[in-house]
């Protein structure tokens, strides 16, 4: 491969990214709309077959990308409508046994883990998270309220509890 083409297949690379980026907030801002011109905050069987079983990293990219444009502006209701339904979605997947589900509202409590020692330990304590992915391995992702942040950390389950 010349310089060239790695400089081309590189950009290549980065423009798709950011279009795949841009398409995924027009996709939930649409479906978020749908929902709420609907009269009624449910997704349509299709839809949420199609948001069913989301891997983790696939979650990530949907509350994050949704998290994001709460954040920064963008529709609230529908949004954390949508985001609330995906929720139901996952939650309706997961073992009923299970102590943390999608959707719980959890405090870090124990130990912080190392993969959070860039935020202020004190505003970690006091925040509020939503439980958006819980693993087999022990691990959830937890992300704060859209209005505080939009990030989406792994934490283990240990080191949570429920808020309510």
């Amino acid at each position: 491969m010349t310089a060239t083409a790695g400089y081309a297949n590189r950009h290549y690379d980065r423009v798709v990214n950011d279009h795949a980026a841009g398409l995924v907030e027009r996709l939930i801002e649409a479906l978020a709309a749908q929902i709420g011109a609907s009269g009624t905050p449910a997704l349509a069987p299709g839809a949420a077959a199609a948001l069913s079983e989301l891997s983790r990293d696939e979650a990530r990219l949907v509350f994050g990308h949704a998290g994001h444009l709460v954040h920064y502006g963008a529709d609230t209701a529908g949004l954390e409508t949508l985001v609330r339904l995906i929720s139901e979605v996952q939650r309706d997947e997961a073992d009923a046994g299970d102590p943390i589900l999608p959707g719980d509202e959890v405090r870090l409590v124990g130990e912080l883990p190392s993969n959070l020692a860039d935020y202020d330990a004190n505003w970690l304590r006091e925040a509020t998270f939503v439980v958006r992915y819980v693993n087999a391995d022990g691990t959830i992702d937890v992300q704060p309220a859209f209005t505080e942040d939009f990030v989406i950390e792994t934490v283990p389950m240990a080191v949570v509890q429920l808020t309510r």
